[in-house]
C-alpha cells in the first residue's frame, strides 16, 4: 500500500526516539497530495508526551488525489474530517472531481473554515498605505485611471474605416479622433503597469509574519472555529488540515494545535519549517504563484513566499506576546476555552513509554 508502514497498530508503544517519525514522515507520499506529512512524534510538556503518530495530518490542497490517495487517506489512515482552510469559492478553483471515483470522497468529510482570503491582505496593505497619505493619493489616482473603462469597440471600429478611407469623417477629425483615443488608450495601459509596479513594491515590503499576525488579529474567530472542529473531530478519527499551498494558513493552525499540545516553541518551529523542503521546489513555487493575479505575480520575487523559515514563527510568537502577554493569553482572547484547549491536548498527545520496549503509556485513542 502507500502507508510506507509508519503507522503503529494500534495499542502499539510509542518508540522512545524523540524523533521517532520525522524521518519516515518525510518519505510520506501521496498521489496528487503534494506537501504531505504527519504530525506525530514531536516532543511535548518537555519530552513527558509526544504527538501521536496518525491524529494530525497535514498538506497542501489534495485536489488532485486519486483514488489510491483517497483510500490510502480514508481506508487506511482512518481519516474522518478534512478541515480546508480555504473559503469554500476557493476551494471551487480546484477541480474537486478528482475526488468522485471514490466511494468515499473527501468531499463528503470536508469542513470549511476560512482564515485568509484575498481581502484580507488588501486590506492590511491599505492599512499600511494609509500611514503615506501622498502614497496612498498617488495610488490612488493610477487605481482611478487603470478602472476607467477601455475604448469601445465601435470606436476602434469606426477608426479603423476612417483610416482606410477618409468619406465618412473629414480626415482632419479623424486624426485627432484616433490620436485622443490612442494617448487615452496608452494613458490608461501606462497606469495599469504603475499601479501593479507600486501594488507589487508594497507586497514585496510584507513579510510572513506580517500575515500571519493579521490572520490572527483580524480572522480570531476563524482561528478559534478551525481549533473548535479539530477538538471535537481528534477523538473520534484522525484529521487532514489543509488549504492551497499548505504552508501558510495549515502551517499556522498547526503551530496552535501543537502549541495547545505543549510542544515548545522551537518544536512548534522546527515543524513549520519541514514545509520548506517542498515549498521552495518547482511545484511548491507554481501553487504559490498560482494564488496570486499572473500580472503581480510575474513583478514578485516569490522566495520569501515560499519559504518556511524558523524565525518567521519566532516572530510572530514575539509579536503575540508583546500584544498578549502570550500565545495563550491570544487563545483566551479570542476564545477558546480551556477545555477546548484540554481535548486537543488529550487527542493529540500520549506519554512517553518508560523504556523502549516497555508497555503501551496511552496507545489507544482517548486514553
Amino acid at each position: 500500500g502507500l502507508s510506507c508502514g509508519i503507522l503503529p497498530a494500534r495499542g502499539a508503544s510509542l518508540p522512545t526516539a524523540p524523533r521517532y517519525m520525522l524521518a519516515a514522515a518525510a518519505l510520506s507520499h501521496l498521489p496528487g497530495v503534494p506537501n504531505f506529512r504527519d504530525v506525530g512524534g514531536i516532543p511535548c510538556d518537555a519530552g513527558a508526551r509526544f504527538t501521536r503518530p496518525g491524529v494530525l495530518l497535514r498538506s497542501a490542497s489534495p485536489c488532485c488525489a486519486n483514488g489510491q490517495a483517497v483510500h490510502e487517506l480514508v481506508g487506511v489512515r482512518g481519516v474522518g474530517t478534512v478541515l480546508d482552510l480555504r473559503s469554500p469559492d476557493e476551494a471551487l478553483a480546484d477541480d474537486t472531481k478528482a475526488f468522485q471515483g471514490s466511494s468515499r470522497p473527501l468531499g463528503h468529510l470536508t469542513v470549511h473554515v476560512n482564515l485568509m482570503d484575498s481581502s484580507l491582505v488588501r486590506n492590511g496593505v491599505l492599512r499600511r498605505l494609509l500611514m503615506s497619505p501622498s502614497a496612498a493619493v498617488a495610488l490612488g489616482g493610477l487605481r482611478l485611471l487603470r478602472s476607467m473603462p477601455p475604448p469601445p469597440d465601435q470606436h476602434a471600429e469606426l477608426l479603423a474605416r476612417t483610416r482606410l478611407s477618409r468619406t465618412r469623417v473629414a480626415p482632419s477629425l479623424s486624426r485627432s479622433l484616433w490620436r485622443a483615443v490612442a494617448r487615452y488608450a496608452a494613458a490608461r495601459e501606462a497606469a495599469g503597469a504603475a499601479y501593479d509596479e507600486r501594488v507589487a513594491a508594497l507586497l514585496a515590503e510584507l513579510s510572513l509574519a506580517d500575515v500571519y499576525e493579521w490572520i490572527l488579529t483580524r480572522n480570531g474567530n476563524a482561528v478559534r472555529r478551525a481549533l473548535e472542529v479539530c477538538a471535537e473531530a481528534l477523538p473520534r478519527a484522525p484529521v487532514l488540515v489543509h488549504c492551497t499551498h499548505g504552508k501558510d494558513r495549515t502551517g499556522l493552525l498547526v503551530s496552535l494545535l501543537l502549541h495547545a499540545a505543549g510542544a515548545s516553541a522551537e518544536e512548534v518551529a522546527a515543524e513549520y519549517a519541514r514545509t520548506d523542503a517542498w515549498a521552495a521546489t518547482a511545484e511548491g513555487r507554481a501553487a504559490q504563484e498560482a494564488m496570486l493575479p499572473a500580472r503581480l505575480a510575474a513583478r514578485l520575487d516569490l522566495d520569501g513566499f515560499c519559504r518556511a523559515s524558523p524565525a518567521t514563527l519566532h516572530e510572530l510568537w514575539r509579536r503575540v506576546e508583546a500584544r498578549y502577554g502570550s500565545v495563550d493569553g491570544y487563545m483566551s482572547a479570542i476564545g477558546v476555552a480551556p477545555a477546548t484547549r484540554a481535548a486537543l491536548r488529550d487527542a493529540l498527545t500520549a506519554p512517553r513509554p518508560p523504556a523502549e520496549g516497555g508497555p503501551a503509556a496511552g496507545g489507544e485513542r482517548g486514553q
